[in-house]
């Protein structure tokens, strides 16, 4: 007897569905596995602590720390930062084994300069960010919020160098490879109606047909 067409695909999609179900349930475990070790990590060693040169000097770079766990693995998250903006852009986080965690260090070290900072100016830094771009209208990336577990017991206030955000006073959008016009337009409406019209500076690569550039003052 033949197989209703209709009826073999309706059971090919009630099997798709549950594969997906299974594999968003192990997606959000293995995401729940790492935030409650990184709460159990709280206290443990750091190992390092360190920000990337080209936070200072194009304003957009990482801020990275790692803790050394008993048995011998390492958490580790790091934080894109965009300091003339938007704040933490990114943000992910690691458990792996010490041999892993050396060999991402080095490839980290290959791609860019970084620098030794301490444990409470890694937070300091990181949370001065998320506050900076808060008061303009942007929240920061949504893997902030786990990876920020790793800072554990770390007191900020040890710290006492400031920070400074923005660009000559003022906010600067620089559109990064992923920015679309829509997204661009979005971001600087966001900057118009906590800074004002003349109240932050901006940097787009479309034209005008693709962006019409009618807020703020444009960088060239």
């Amino acid at each position: 007897m033949a197989i209703d067409p209709r009826k073999r695909q309706k059971k090919h999609e009630r099997k798709a569905a549950k594969r997906k179900g299974k594999q968003r349930e192990l997606v959000k475990a293995k995401s729940a596995g790492i935030a409650e070790r990184l709460v159990a990590a709280a206290t443990a060693p750091v190992l390092d602590s360190w920000v990337s040169e080209d936070l200072w000097t194009q304003g957009m770079g990482y801020v990275g720390l790692s803790r050394e766990l008993p048995g011998g693995s390492v958490a580790f998250a790091m934080f894109l930062i965009d300091r003339y903006c938007l704040g933490v852009k990114n943000a992910l986080v690691h458990i792996e084994g010490r041999s892993s965690y050396d060999e991402h260090l080095s490839e980290i070290g290959a791609q860019f300069e970084k620098t030794e900072t301490s444990p409470a100016a890694a937070r300091k830094l990181v949370e001065a960010a998320v506050d900076y771009a808060r008061g303009l209208g942007f929240a920061p990336h949504a893997d902030y919020h786990k990876a920020k577990l790793i800072f554990g017991d770390i007191d900020a206030g040890e710290c006492l160098q400031e920070f400074e955000f923005g660009k000559d006073g003022k906010p600067l959008f620089v559109a990064g490879p992923d920015d679309g016009p829509e997204r661009c337009r979005r971001i600087i409406n966001t900057l118009r109606h906590s800074c004002g019209a003349d109240g932050f500076h901006y940097a787009v690569p479309f034209g005008p047909s693709e962006f019409v550039a009618d807020v703020g003052s444009q960088e060239e």
